[in-house]
C-alpha cells in the first residue's frame, strides 16, 4: 500500500464509507447490526479490499482513534462534514490525529478496530479477509504526518 495511494477514488466515493467506518470508532458498544451495516457499505461502494482498508486504517482511523482514548468520548455519531473535515485536515498535516495525553494507547485502539474489522469481515466475500492491513507504524504514521492520499 504504497504508490497506488494516488489512486484512490474520490471524496465523493469514499465518504459513505468514513461514515460507515466512523460508527467502529463511537464510545458505545458495537452490535452486530452496526457490522452488517459497514458491511453493507463497503458493498456497496464497490471498491477493491486494498482501498476499503486504506480507507479505514490510513483516513478514518488517525481521525477518530482519540474517540476510544479519551475518558467520555462521542458515542451520538460524528457529522459527516465534521468527519469529512477532520479526515483531510489530518491529510493535509494541519492537525495531529493522536493526542499525547490520552488514557488508552494507540496500540490498544489498533487491536480494538482489528476486532471490529473482523466482526464486519464477516459479513463482507472472502476477498476481503484476505489482504493485509497497513502495518502499526503505517497507521501511526497517518496520524502524524498526514497520509498523503490524494483527494479527488
Amino acid at each position: 500500500m504504497t504508490g497506488e495511494d494516488a489512486l484512490l477514488p474520490s471524496i465523493a466515493i469514499r465518504a459513505p464509507l468514513w461514515s460507515a467506518f466512523s460508527e467502529l470508532f463511537l464510545d458505545t458498544d458495537i452490535s452486530a447490526d452496526t457490522h452488517r451495516f459497514v458491511a453493507r457499505r463497503i458493498i456497496e461502494s464497490g471498491l477493491p479490499p486494498e482501498t476499503v482498508l486504506q480507507v479505514l486504517w490510513l483516513q478514518v482511523f488517525p481521525a477518530l482513534c482519540d474517540n476510544l482514548r479519551v475518558v467520555a468520548g462521542e458515542w451520538a455519531g460524528f457529522a459527516d462534514d465534521w468527519l469529512s473535515e477532520r479526515i483531510t485536515a489530518i491529510e493535509a498535516g494541519q492537525v495531529r490525529a493522536y493526542t499525547p495525553l490520552a488514557l488508552i494507547t494507540v496500540n490498544r485502539v489498533i487491536k480494538e478496530i482489528e476486532t471490529q474489522w473482523a466482526h464486519c469481515a464477516v459479513y463482507l466475500p472472502a476477498k476481503f479477509r484476505e489482504p493485509a492491513r497497513p502495518s502499526n507504524q503505517q497507521v501511526k504514521r497517518a496520524g502524524r504526518t498526514g497520509s498523503r492520499l490524494s483527494h479527488g
